[in-house]
């Protein structure tokens, strides 16, 4: 059943709403997937109805239903504005259902019940339950009371056939499930995902330098508050790479350790289809098969390979980005550029981070808190090892040169140089290393390797490092604990900075 004002008002405060949106009779609105069906092209030419019905242009044929078609704009006296690009939004109530013409499918939201605001009106006669405002971009979106729309005086409706019951088993059991799908284009690719699992879509995302850039991430957005990283479909798919000029919407994944932007190059429509359309694709005929459910054609649009999306949700890959959000704070004073990553543990494999200092190491995410870019400014100290302090976050942090703590020669700042933030003991701990190389899942660790050094020095230098392999690199890489490498050098600066040090001559 559709949601209406009484139903969104039964929900738990709670409880999200997912919300397909549209562009329609020059007003942005919403409708529950629940009274979405689907959402299909426009024909220049309708079938006739012999109803007089202001706004009423007519019928169209969708899988042998005669589908009459509404045009709010008429309906609520405006003028009508016809374009060629215009599709038909099927909505249904109750075992009704109506198109209504629309401009545009702008994507879907996920919205928590309690921000939804009543909408009433003395008398009745509203055509819309409640109105929000959408997460990323602020705009308000009117809520359409699907009833109330199909109730309008004189406007035919026709029955909802897509959830009738297989009278043949005669216990009105077994009602026809179909799939909501998300259809998108990524290049010369056209993509679908389950709208279940779309957390909201950013209709213009504006990519920003970040320091986790790469090929597969190839850049970064603000969403909630936080710069999140944006991820290329078609890498991550081994499809190819989809050019930058190319992107013109993003597609936000939530997978609880934090959220991803899928880089699109817009958002096609909704699609209901039968289950029994996906059909399966060969586990040899894409690189990464084990992200897609299969493939479906979808009117109007052409085949489309539908994305897996327990299963991305779960994506080692996807999850070491997702656990490094961004909290929007300038680092710099005055640049709007600086990035900021929040890390959080991912699940499934643990995600590290490869970077280098001439050599590459790796870490596991869980001990870098966060990624700052090197400051402009350090006050400077005479402790070996220590380039200086800076304030960030009211708290007075070390930056040490992780290179020179490992035995090696000092690097010089380059313009990839940044900073990783740990928490060592309660008290904020910055490294300086040359750039960073990934976030991947660890791939291979020998657990019978013979410790090399002290229990104590254990990771905290290039010689006692237990040696892994993270993502799809072969090499070994040392695996170096930030933590012990911080208590190491603490212990050591506290003898030589200790006030009968200072006597010594």
């Amino acid at each position: 059943m559709a949601i209406t004002r009484e139903g969104v008002e039964a929900r738990s405060a709670d409880a999200d709403v997912v919300y397909g949106l549209l562009r329609l009779a020059g007003m942005d609105v919403a409708l529950p997937l629940s009274a979405l069906r689907e959402v299909v092209p426009c024909p220049a030419e309708l079938t006739r109805l012999p109803a007089a019905v202001p706004g009423l242009l007519g019928a169209i044929e969708l899988r042998r239903l005669v589908l009459p078609v509404l045009d709010l704009h008429a309906a609520l006296g405006r003028p009508e504005d016809r374009r060629v690009d215009q599709v038909v939004v099927v909505l249904a109530d109750e075992g009704r259902v109506l198109g209504l013409l629309a401009d545009e499918v702008q994507g879907i939201c996920r919205v928590p019940a309690d921000v939804l605001v009543a909408a009433q009106a003395t008398g009745g006669g509203l055509l819309f339950s409640h109105t929000f405002r959408h997460p990323e971009t602020g705009r308000a979106h009117s809520v359409l009371d699907a009833g109330a729309v199909l109730d309008l005086p004189g406007v035919p409706t026709v029955t909802d056939r897509s959830r009738t019951v297989d009278t043949a088993r005669g216990d009105g059991v077994g009602a026809i499930s179909r799939r909501t799908l998300t259809v998108l284009r990524c290049g010369a690719y056209r993509l679908a995902i389950d709208a279940a699992h779309v957390h909201t879509t950013v209709p213009t995302p504006q990519l920003r330098p970040s320091v986790l850039t790469s090929r597969l991430c190839p850049g970064s957005v603000v969403y909630d508050d936080r710069e999140v990283p944006v991820i290329d479909p078609l890498v991550l798919l081994g499809l190819g790479e989809l050019p930058a000029a190319d992107t013109g919407a993003g597609l936000v994944l939530d997978l609880e350790s934090g959220y991803v932007v899928l880089a699109l190059s817009e958002l096609l429509e909704l699609a209901y289809v039968d289950p029994d359309d996906v059909l399966p694709v060969p586990s040899f005929g894409l690189p990464r098969a084990d992200l897609l459910a299969g493939m479906v054609e979808v009117g109007g649009i052409g085949d489309c390979l539908v994305l897996d999306g327990a299963n991305l949700m779960t994506d080692p890959q996807l999850s070491g980005f997702a656990a490094v959000n961004t909290a929007v704070e300038s680092a710099r004073s005055g640049d709007d550029t600086a990035v900021i990553a929040a890390a959080a543990t991912a699940g499934g494999a643990p995600p590290y981070l490869t970077y280098s200092i001439g050599v590459d190491l790796a870490t596991r995410l869980e001990q870098i808190s966060e990624i700052l870019p090197f400051p402009d400014a350090l006050t400077r100290t005479s402790v070996p090892g220590l380039l200086g302090l800076v304030t960030h976050r009211r708290a007075v942090v070390p930056v040490l040169c992780l290179s020179t703590l490992l035995g090696r020669e000092q690097r010089e700042v380059g313009p990839s140089t940044c900073l990783l933030l740990a928490e060592v003991d309660d008290r904020p701990v910055a490294f300086a290393v040359d750039a960073l190389r990934s976030i991947a899942p660890l791939t291979w660790t020998d657990a019978e390797q013979a410790s090399r050094g002290t229990a104590d020095d254990r990771g905290s230098t290039l010689r006692s490092a237990p040696l892994v392999r993270v993502g799809e690199d072969s090499r070994l890489l040392p695996e170096l604990d930030l933590r012990a490498v911080a208590r190491r050098f603490i212990s050591t600066a506290d003898v030589l900075t200790a006030p009968e040090a200072a006597l010594v001559v």
